[in-house]
């Protein structure tokens, strides 16, 4: 039997590799001809303990491993506990302790790669899925022959050898050989999305589109080279919109993603989503798109979480996020000492976390012109001076707070409404500084100006207050 990527890709590699074992076909299989062919596999066997089988299947890898002379690792898990504590499927969960697990045994014996026992049949399948799911290119170009970096390591591959091999041909392989082997019954319940598409789609198809198998894979291999040239040119146009990145954040210049061509904003929002949370094995295109509506409403200032990661957004960045970081809070106005500081008419004040509060005067004679608030500014308002003078103070929010917002015929409405109904995000409005007259709000930066220190027809003077932020 040939095994073509087998021959073509494992000699490049340095070893040894490990190879991902379950007792099945298809993983004895591919531990069998790697060793044949002299390419040093360590055979490495997570259990996962969700069936009364996997016992008996550590023991029987164990027992193949000790009587060829092959270096056998092994672990174990509580994967539903893990999917649980995730918010994971079983499915996924089990997916993602077992490639951890192979990973850590590849750096432990500094393995040249870890390969897993994906065949044609699988590749067939992979790829309905995703159609299934709303994929692009990627997607729908299947499993690669190698992958790096992949969603496990940056530089160590994961290698698929057997992609080009169909499922009869490993059994026939298997029982030439005479392998031992201990099938996985779960494999035949369609309780789990691949297994209906196993037994149930696959068939149907075939019996409608003789050799749809061999067409299915050939329009894969198209889509796969026209991936690489989109990925290319992506790849180019990450460096351009990625502003920073840290361990827990990424950065993006909004203005630079939303120049690039919707097909080209969606893998920087992917690439962005997967960098920061590698578990994100099956980001869905609903995911992607709602990334992106949030980046292109620049209204919106935060969109709590998408597929494990935090957006939020000032008018020039957008900054993804595992969790709350400096960088992320510090994309906004904070009051972080809570104390209340009195305003003049000029000056300038620091709030703490690397933003100012700037107050000027402006140029203006009566009756020149009614506008309150400068377009597009978040944090810069015009507001009548004798509104700020002798009473004004900065200082975050307190229970009761209200405000007048223009335009509202004089009602009045509680400043944490108003921090809902504009977006603020959540986590900051605690700390969000606030202008305050004596008995009212004067203003909410990056909300609305109050009524009460509005420009009017009897303004004689008026300020400038501008929020901005310096880096250090």
């Amino acid at each position: 039997m040939v095994f073509k990527s087998l021959e073509q890709v494992l000699p490049i590699i340095e070893p040894p590799i490990v190879v991902g074992i379950s007792g099945g076909v298809d993983s004895m299989v591919l531990l069998h001809a790697m060793q044949e062919k002299g390419f040093a596999p360590i055979a490495a066997h997570f259990n996962h303990k969700l069936r009364d089988e996997s016992d008996q299947e550590s023991e029987l890898i164990r027992t193949y491993c000790l009587d060829t002379s092959l270096p056998f690792r092994s672990a174990s898990g509580d994967v539903r506990q893990f999917a649980g504590e995730g918010s994971y499927s079983i499915e996924e969960a089990a997916r993602i302790l077992r490639y951890q697990f192979l990973f850590e045994v590849a750096v432990t014996e500094m393995a040249g790669a870890v390969a897993v026992a994906h065949h044609a049949d699988d590749q067939v399948e992979t790829i309905l899925m995703n159609l299934l799911r709303g994929a692009g290119a990627k997607g729908l170009s299947g499993m690669q022959v190698v992958s790096i970096p992949n969603a496990w390591h940056e530089t160590i591959p994961l290698v698929r050898p057997l992609l080009d091999v169909s499922k009869q041909e490993l059994i026939d392989y298997q029982l030439e050989h005479n392998l031992p082997v201990i099938e996985d019954l779960s494999n035949q319940e369609e309780i789990y999305f691949r297994n209906k598409i196993r037994h149930t789609l696959v068939p149907q198809l075939e019996k409608l589109t003789p050799g749809f198998h061999q067409r299915l894979l050939q329009t894969a291999q198209i889509l796969s080279a026209e991936d690489q040239a989109l990925e290319y040119f992506c790849n180019i146009a990450w460096k351009t919109c990625r502003h920073s990145q840290g361990a827990s954040y990424i950065q993006l210049s909004r203005e630079e993603l939303l120049d690039y061509p919707i097909a080209v904003q969606r893998r920087i929002i992917r690439k962005a989503l997967k960098n920061l949370r590698p578990d994100n094995l099956e980001l869905s295109f609903l995911q992607v798109e709602a990334a992106l509506d949030f980046v292109r409403t620049p209204t919106r200032k935060s969109a709590n979480w998408v597929a494990k990661v935090n957006l939020s957004q000032s008018p020039k960045l957008v900054v993804l996020s595992t969790w709350e970081t400096d960088v992320v809070k510090n994309q906004f106005p904070q009051l972080l000492d809570h104390n209340h500081i009195q305003i003049s008419d000029q000056g300038e004040i620091s709030l703490g976390n690397g933003w100012y509060l700037i107050i000027s005067p402006v140029e203006y004679s009566p009756g020149q012109f009614d506008r309150t608030e400068i377009p597009g500014e978040d944090f810069l308002v015009w507001m009548d001076r004798s509104a700020i003078m002798g009473n004004a103070v900065l200082r975050s929010r307190q229970e009761g707070d209200m405000i007048k917002p223009l335009g509202m015929g004089g009602s009045s409405m509680k400043v944490s409404d108003m921090m809902i109904n504009e977006k603020i995000p959540a986590p900051y409005r605690e700390d969000w500084p606030l202008i305050s007259g004596k008995d009212m709000i004067l203003w909410v930066p990056g909300g609305r100006l109050s009524q009460e220190a509005s420009i009017t027809g009897e303004s004689e003077s008026l300020v400038e207050l501008k929020f901005i932020r310096r880096k250090k």
